[in-house]
């Protein structure tokens, strides 16, 4: 039998493109390595534009939701900072749950889905793509590939991704609903508590460079803020960040979310863009199969880079600015509501990078007459 899709992967970036296409007809077979429910490293927050998208596509994604933080704690070194909002800033999820959810949104009478089964490689044959895995064989038409940074597909095809390092704790500790971020001693990344309710996750990152001392990093952070408790799990893992130009489609086979290199270089935000790959990728196949032209198919690339490459490549703008000269921005952070505000339109996805440069760079000149 030859597939019309194969998705390989069913976290966020998966489990959207198939429901954006379910109930439209197509023969797919999906796959996904482990059986669900199954834990994700992940610091498992949620943008507003993440979980509206979520929305959208799922509805009753409440039901995950643990936290709903308004708030904000910013800390550099001796500079804090408090940030404010009267509507949620992050949805808090725990993956394994969120990524079960998801899973058991999709109806399991429009696809043919394979869990605890390993992609192992892609192999093309008169336009037909092989699929191996651990246990057979199969044939499909296109390829979704939604399975992750660590994609064993993304490197047979030797995707280009930029790929920074986290490493997080889950804890059994009592903490407020307020996230709080720490940029001390970091040259691109930060530590981090998310609150789960009756735990919470710690985790750090460098996102433009290999590091190697995380898990003692971490647990250092952990013990300046007082975090202690039993330990549910923790692990480091790769993370992937977003270019200008992204590597994310090769003859029929689309790259989704971490697996092509889709997060936001500045943040380390990721499941807002695996969603959101998922509906473009979905609506370019649905569009191209229509057509009856699979080349319809290379118009992908060009959607993901309009979409999010240009905000990657103000992320990254943002990114410079703010870690070479981190004192600066925490000093005018401190000082100034307009700036507050500032942060809070781009964290709820108000505003683009783009036009959070535009606006800042408006107020700058207020802000040396005041300093």
């Amino acid at each position: 039998m030859i597939y019309d899709i194969a998705v390989l992967g069913l976290g966020p970036s998966g489990s959207s493109f198939l429901k954006r296409i379910e109930g439209k007809g197509f023969k797919v077979i999906a796959f996904d390595k482990d059986n669900f429910p199954r834990k994700k490293v992940c610091a498992g927050g949620l943008t507003p534009k993440a979980y509206r998208l979520l929305e959208k596509l799922f509805p009753g994604i409440d039901e995950v939701v643990r936290v709903q933080s308004k708030k904000f704690v910013f800390i550099n070194n001796s500079s804090k900072v408090e940030v404010n909002y009267n509507e949620v800033l992050t949805y808090l999820t725990d993956r394994q749950e969120l990524d079960n959810f998801l899973f058991d949104s999709i109806s399991n009478s429009y696809f043919e889905i394979h869990t605890g089964e390993k992609v192992l490689s892609l192999c093309k044959e008169n336009k037909i793509w092989k699929i191996e895995t651990d246990k057979d064989i199969y044939k499909a038409k296109v390829i979704i590939v939604a399975d992750g940074v660590n994609s064993k597909v993304a490197r047979q095809f030797k995707v280009k991704r930029d790929i920074g390092f986290t490493y997080e704790a889950d804890i059994e500790h009592s903490w407020n609903d307020n996230i709080l971020i720490d940029f001390s001693d970091f040259s691109w990344g930060y530590y981090w508590i998310f609150p789960k309710g009756d735990f919470i996750t710690t985790g750090l990152g460098e996102l433009k460079r290999k590091a190697f001392d995380l898990k003692e990093k971490l647990f250092r952070f952990n013990r300046k803020f007082g975090i202690e408790g039993k330990i549910k799990h923790q692990s480091g893992f790769p993370i992937p960040v977003g270019k200008t130009k992204n590597d994310v489609y090769r003859n029929n086979v689309l790259f989704l979310g971490d697996a092509g290199g889709l997060v936001d270089p500045f943040t380390g935000e990721g499941i807002y863009y695996a969603v959101k790959s998922g509906v473009i990728s979905a609506e370019i196949v649905m569009k191209a199969f229509e057509k009856g032209n699979l080349d319809i198919l290379k118009l992908y690339k060009e959607l993901i880079d309009e979409s999010m490459g240009k905000e990657f490549f103000w992320a990254r703008t943002v990114g410079n600015l703010f870690f070479r000269f981190k004192r600066l921005n925490f000093y005018v952070l401190e000082k100034e509501p307009s700036i507050q505000k500032l942060i809070t339109s781009l964290l709820t996805g108000e505003i683009s990078y783009k036009q959070g440069v535009k606006k800042f760079f408006k107020l700058l000149p207020k802000l040396v007459v005041r300093s």
